[in-house]
């Protein structure tokens, strides 16, 4: 039985398995000791579908208590293509309106989602994001060549910085004279949007926790009047044209988007893409410091100009084993049938991108870092889910492994990396809802000789 042949009157809930909650206070100090390695114990235990019972208070879940952990891609399939009718899509991304706003494409459905995609999508793919390919690898060494001297580098900070200046200027242009009026404000907004002060304070919004976060809502506000300043400069000169996603989005086709819309699509696009493209860049300079041979081979690649085959294949590998989110959620508008499994409204579902990752069933020695099996085979469909997938897959995903990609191969251009953390890598730490390297992604660069000529 699947979630489309069976009508709401045919489903009767059915028990899954899954811990107790009064487990619970052992498996959240085990995840923070081990990680996903708890997570996996359980899929073991249980099998690929988990129940998870959680107290109702406090609320740190859409709509309710139910929570089902995935980890079968057959059943992964046919939650991310159900119908707008029987799962909500958005529903377990509120805890972003309080960033993205209410009119963000990750917080919609129906036409109203598929209007915004197809306006947004064109910014994202192709043409308009290789127009962008030489300043992000300039960008890219110029940051590089800042690191040589240095004692050790956090490549993840300045992933960060690299990354909030690149969205700036893809998504608004804005100038480096500018760059210092944005920059800072957009840090700030950042910063204390993933901190842990966050999730509790998420956790207790009906309490009012949120709505009385001054640093929060001052942050937020500056940061919207510079949006709205520049959405009106922009409409009170309609004949200057700009090459970025905002001049994108207010000459689309169609019914024109208001000043909220462009807000909110903007707010997605620089907080969405700023963070996860920053951290996946991080992973892939970690991955090859710990990874000799693969270092050479994407090095040689790089400094050869040759193309990018390899180093695309780099990035999917960190992408299986180091994805920057651990969930994609969907949340059940009624009955949903899922295999032989039935799960009522409200229940909220979240494939574990990086269990999916590393099931042995879809790849051979899933612990082992080896860019050559994206070479090999083809992906199993939606066995490597790093964006998501479906109508509601991340719109993101093709800038984020693009802008990585020139990135990782700017760099090495120019440097010579080593170093990192003794034992083969660094731990993955939560910041919020992002995986990041616990140490910060400590590595060495010193300066690489001129590729010969001639």
């Amino acid at each position: 039985m699947t979630s489309t042949d069976s009508t709401p009157a045919e489903l009767t809930p059915t028990a899954t398995p899954g811990p107790r909650m009064w487990v619970w206070p052992a498996l959240l100090w085990g995840m923070m000791r081990r990680g996903d390695d708890v997570i996996d114990e359980q899929f073991d235990r249980y099998g690929d579908v988990v129940w998870l019972r959680l107290p109702r208070f406090p609320h740190f879940l859409p709509d309710g208590a139910q929570l089902v952990l995935l980890r079968d891609p057959a059943l992964i399939k046919p939650l991310f293509t159900a119908a707008d009718d029987l799962v909500d899509s958005a529903g377990a991304n509120r805890a972003l309106e309080l960033l993205y706003g209410d009119r963000s494409l990750f917080l919609l459905n129906g036409p109203e989602h598929r209007r915004l995609r197809k306006v947004l999508l064109p910014g994202l793919r192709g043409d308009a994001l290789a127009a962008w390919g030489e300043f992000i690898a300039g960008s890219a060494e110029r940051e590089a060549r800042t690191w040589f001297g240095r004692d050790r580098v956090l490549v993840h900070s300045s992933m960060l910085d690299l990354s909030l200046e690149l969205i700036l200027k893809m998504s608004l242009s804005i100038s480096d004279a500018d760059m210092p009026r944005w920059m800072p404000p957009m840090r700030e907004l950042l910063a204390t949007a993933t901190s842990p002060q966050a999730t509790f304070r998420y956790g207790l919004r009906q309490l009012g926790a949120l709505r009385l976060w001054r640093s929060f809502q001052r942050v937020r506000a500056h940061c919207n009047e510079l949006v709205y300043a520049e959405i009106a400069r922009r409409r009170a000169q309609p004949g200057v044209e700009h090459s970025d996603l905002l001049d994108l989005l207010m000459r689309a086709e169609g019914e024109p988007l208001t000043d909220r819309e462009l807000r909110d699509q903007l707010f997605t696009i620089l907080i969405g893409g700023h963070e996860t493209s920053a951290t996946l860049a991080s992973w892939v300079l970690e991955r090859l410091v710990h990874n000799p041979d693969v270092y050479a081979r994407a090095s040689a690649e790089a400094r050869a100009g040759a193309g990018h085959e390899y180093m695309d294949a780099v990035v999917q590998e960190t992408l299986r084993l180091r994805p920057p989110l651990a969930f994609v959620g969907r949340v059940t508008r009624r009955n949903f049938a899922l295999g032989e499994h039935v799960f009522p409204p409200n229940t909220l579902i979240l494939p574990v991108i990086r269990a999916v990752h590393r099931k042995a069933e879809l790849y051979e020695d899933p612990e082992l870092f080896r860019p050559e099996r994206f070479l090999e085979t083809r992906r199993t469909p939606f066995g490597h889910i790093p964006f998501g997938g479906g109508p509601h897959r991340c719109l993101g995903d093709h800038m984020g492994a693009f802008q990585t990609r020139l990135v990782a191969q700017a760099i090495l251009r120019v440097a010579e990396l080593s170093g990192g953390v003794p034992g083969g890598g660094e731990q993955i730490r939560r910041k919020a809802l992002v995986l990041v390297p616990a140490r910060g992604g400590v590595l060495r660069a010193t300066p690489r000789e001129p590729a010969p000529t001639g």
